[in-house]
């Protein structure tokens, strides 16, 4: 395990595993860019989803597939925050700060990761994108 401190900030443990715990190596470069030199990582056709990794921090961007950035999530240890990034203000249901979905929207997997998946919900201008973490046993 590393530590990270930032001046002015709370000290913040890091646990970081190789590939984001996914068995793939995140990229090191290319966060923001339209066709990243990286993996896809998505588990929808639909979406394209880059992992990035830098000094223990885990970011992840998921791309359409016109290659533009849609939305950029940040994790680091159990904390997610949304970056301010894409063409487009996208609404987006963290663990620790929950947007409300659309009526009966219809949830779909776009990644998943070990620590955590990234469901698209409903679509359209209405859509959420949630960060959503399983709860402990017990």
């Amino acid at each position: 395990m590393s530590l990270l401190l930032l001046t002015g900030a709370p000290t913040i443990a890091l646990a970081c595993c190789p590939g984001g715990g996914n068995g793939k190596e995140l990229a090191k470069r290319g966060l923001g860019e339209t066709k990243p030199m990286a993996d896809n990582l998505s588990n929808d056709s639909s979406w394209q989803v880059y992992g990035f990794e830098r000094d223990g921090i885990a970011y992840y961007q998921v791309n359409d597939l016109a290659g533009r950035v849609q939305l950029i999530i940040g994790k680091a240890d159990d904390y997610f925050w949304a970056l301010p990034a894409g063409d487009n203000a996208r609404r987006v249901s963290l663990p620790h700060d929950r947007v409300a979905a659309p009526a009966e929207a219809a949830g779909k997997v776009v990644y998943r990761h070990p620590e955590f998946i990234l469901v698209l919900l409903g679509g359209g201008a209405d859509a959420v994108w949630a960060v959503e973490v399983p709860r402990p046993a017990g």
